[in-house]
């Protein structure tokens, strides 16, 4: 009986040191640990809390600003070379290319964008925006993702476009 008693307390023992140490939260390499204070509010736009790292969130102006340039520019080959190299792992950058300059001659020139939401997907912490986008002849929704290479540099990730419901106008 007493074998029994210890051997049961040596299971327990173990379990909750297993159980501790999968709980734990140990930073990995190179990465910073989100604190409380570090976490970033919702956008007005956003349904859900946006956790980032703030480096990010700074980072990523000059970023959103150099794609629309190139974007305005019909620079499509610059935005392919710049993004991220699983974005460039998709296709090639002809059908890159290509594909944009068929959405021009549909949308015609860009013209603005206005952000409508930015949203953080929680499983990778890429960040995620999505523009209202006004060319000359119509309206289109625009969502940019972004994610910080394991180098360090914040990259495009994604880019897609899509039409816009029509509205009763």
């Amino acid at each position: 009986m007493k074998y029994a008693r210890t051997v049961t307390i040596v299971f327990f023992m173990i379990f909750l040191t297993a159980l501790s140490g999968c709980n734990s939260k140990k930073e990995k390499v190179g990465q910073p640990s989100l604190k409380k204070a570090d976490q970033v509010t919702p956008s007005p736009h956003s349904s859900g809390a946006i956790v980032a790292v703030p480096q990010d969130e700074v980072d990523v102006v000059a970023v959103k600003t150099h794609i629309f340039s190139l974007v305005k520019d019909g620079n499509f080959s610059a935005i392919y070379k710049d993004a991220s190299a699983g974005f460039r792992e998709v296709g090639p950058e002809q059908q890159f290319v290509a594909m944009w300059q068929n959405q021009l001659m549909e949308t015609g020139a860009f013209k603005g964008a206005k952000e409508v939401s930015h949203t953080v997907r929680p499983e990778d912490k890429s960040l995620v925006f999505i523009y209202d986008v006004q060319y000359e002849k119509k309206h289109k929704a625009l969502r940019l993702t972004f994610r910080r290479s394991e180098k360090g540099v914040l990259e495009l990730t994604g880019i897609n476009q899509k039409d816009l419901p029509k509205t009763g106008k």
